[in-house]
């Protein structure tokens, strides 16, 4: 029998390892540009990697959210896999805000 609640969280937790890819395509992109001509400063880049903190310790949550069926475990790991998403996607449209004005052009 499908638990409708179960399920509930456990897309709380599908939707964390989504912004968890959003942020490793970013990763990716400035990666990319600064292979190819583009490099950002040398402080941007810890400034990028910091969201990285709060992305791996959702994304820890979200994988233990989908292996337990325990109700308590549960409703505990989807409300911190999904806050710390959001933590750390407010971070990196931060970072980026930062790193695209200390770019030099």
């Amino acid at each position: 029998m499908v638990n409708p609640r179960l399920e509930m969280q456990r897309s709380a937790g599908k939707f964390a390892f989504f912004l968890t890819g959003v942020y490793l395509l970013v990763v990716f992109g400035l990666v990319v540009s600064t292979t190819t001509g583009y490099p950002i400063p040398i402080i941007g880049w810890p400034i990028v990697l910091l969201p990285g903190a709060a992305f791996v310790y959702s994304f820890i949550d979200a994988v233990k959210l989908h292996r337990t069926t325990d109700e308590t475990a549960t409703a505990r790991l989807w409300r911190r896999s999904l806050l710390l998403a959001a933590i750390g996607m407010a971070l990196l449209v931060a970072a980026v805000i930062i790193v695209n004005r200390i770019t030099p052009v």
